[in-house]
């Protein structure tokens, strides 16, 4: 069944009429049963009332209430970025609570049936943003504004039921947003109605299995270790492309070597994730998928992973342990230091290792290598200290080692930019060392300039963790790669 939380009668009321819904008696809120065929459309209209507080309470009562599968909440929202019109409509990908001092969000899965909308991320806040000074200053978190999204959000992430958003923008946030809600209300909550119908009619799309363990391995991240592997590669073969077999055997090892270390990490910290309203909704601790499923994934990362380093020649087959142990243990270190981001920087630091190893059948490393080595270490450990910000909340509740747990959110912020200032200088030093030509100098530009961005605060947490930690990474790794073509 699907549950629709409107926040006022008005906002209800066009699909409350085209659903010919009737009243459930009901002493906490208002609520409208529904049943249409065809197709199947059956379900629960509560009416919420404004703001987040009432928001979550509505969500939870409905849901424990009734059998809800899901929970669609539908409303008006003002434009936080300049260019949004009055009536468009919306669906929203990523939800942010705006009156958090650290940036809390959740993301939100598709089901596919409102693929004809955009996307746009959502901010929630406790009071209606009504001036101009305000809505500015919030733009750079979120497109769209609202007072419910984020605690329905957050309380289905806790009940492990999907929940979608269905926006339309009302009025502009600013001096006359009053009047434009009174004057679009009607217009926006019935193009609303009328999308919500039309896309109940679509099919939803499957989360079968494989999606499912492509979630949970994360697969396309990898887009973080595979240029390190080729520059790692390149770097090996003196500066020139390795033969084919080595390359392809290489990105089977550091996808299986990933999906190994993913898979462990996701297994052991299981425990930890159920505890944070972030992570509960990841498939262990949800029950999406099973303990034994996790492992199989995990033998099968292994699997792959030995099969190339065996392809790869004695030398890979006798050293493939040494990236297995910090891959399988690094997520144990949360538990004990607060220096656990470092972990997973000695993970991704030793794919342009082993990469190099692979391609040159020796560990007579080189300056080149070694420092492209000491920029991922320092890259990726300083973007964790800034991911790991949005659950610094959780890990000082339940106990939990990190560095923003320590030092706050200024002091982590901190210590992440100093590592970040390693990294950048490194990767100077690295394009020195090969030439100071300029295509380098344009990949070494887009780097420092990706690794500044991170501390952008007008940027949402996503977007400063992803893509501006990957397009770092990639920049840093093409220096030596386009080192010979200067």
């Amino acid at each position: 069944m699907t549950a629709i939380l409107c926040a006022t009668e008005m906002e209800a009321a066009p699909i409350i009429k085209r659903l010919n819904a009737l009243e459930v008696a009901d002493g906490d809120f208002p609520i409208y049963s529904f049943s249409q065929t065809p197709p199947v459309i059956e379900g629960y209209i509560i009416i919420s009332g404004m703001g987040k507080t009432n928001a979550k309470k509505a969500t939870e009562h409905i849901c424990n209430r009734f059998d809800i599968s899901q929970v669609v909440n539908i409303g008006i929202c003002g434009a936080l970025q300049r260019g949004l019109k009055g009536g468009e409509l919306f669906s929203a990908d990523q939800v942010y609570d705006g009156d958090r001092p650290e940036i809390a969000s959740i993301g939100i899965q598709d089901s596919g049936r409102w693929q004809h909308l955009p996307s746009m991320s959502l901010l929630t806040v406790a009071e209606p943003v009504l001036d101009e000074e305000r809505r500015d200053a919030l733009a750079g978190r979120g497109a769209i504004v609202d007072m419910e999204g984020f605690a329905v959000a957050e309380t289905c992430d806790k009940l492990n039921i999907p929940c979608e958003f269905l926006k339309g923008v009302s009025d502009q946030a600013d001096g006359s947003g009053k009047d434009d809600i009174k004057k679009n209300i009607n217009n926006v909550s019935s193009s609303l109605a009328d999308v919500f119908l039309e896309g109940m009619k679509q099919i939803p799309k499957k989360n079968g299995l494989v999606t499912k363990l492509l979630n949970f391995i994360k697969l396309e991240h990898t887009i973080f270790s595979l240029p390190l592997l080729f520059s790692g590669a390149w770097i090996g073969a003196g500066g020139a492309m390795p033969e084919l077999k080595i390359l392809i055997l290489v990105c089977l090892a550091g996808v299986g070597g990933r999906s190994l270390g993913m898979a462990m990490n996701r297994i052991m910290d299981r425990k930890i994730d159920a505890l944070n309203a972030r992570t509960a909704g990841r498939e262990l601790p949800s029950g999406k998928l099973s303990l034994l499923q996790a492992y199989s994934v995990a033998t099968a990362g292994f699997i792959v992973y030995m099969i190339a380093c065996s392809g790869l020649g004695r030398i890979c087959l006798i050293l493939s342990p040494v990236p297995l142990i910090p891959l399988i243990t690094y997520s144990l270190l949360k538990r004990f230091t607060s220096l656990c981001h470092y972990g997973i920087g000695v993970c991704l630091a030793l794919a342009p290792l082993g990469a190099h190893v692979a391609a040159s059948g020796s560990l007579d490393y080189n300056a080149e290598i070694l420092l492209l080595a000491l920029f991922t270490f320092c890259w990726i450990s300083g973007y964790d200290i800034i991911y790991a910000l949005q659950d610094m909340d959780s890990d000082v509740e339940n106990a939990v080692h990190s560095i923003p747990a320590a030092l706050g959110s200024t002091g982590a912020q901190l210590v992440a930019a100093l590592t970040h200032a390693v990294a950048g200088g490194v990767l100077i030093w690295l394009w020195v060392l090969i030439g100071s030509g300029t295509l380098p100098l344009i990949a070494l530009l887009i780097a420092l300039s990706a690794l500044c961005l991170g501390y952008l605060q007008s940027l949402p947490l996503s977007v400063r963790f992803f893509p501006m930690s990957a397009i770092a990474g990639i920049a840093g790794a093409l220096i030596p790669l386009l080192g010979e073509l200067s």
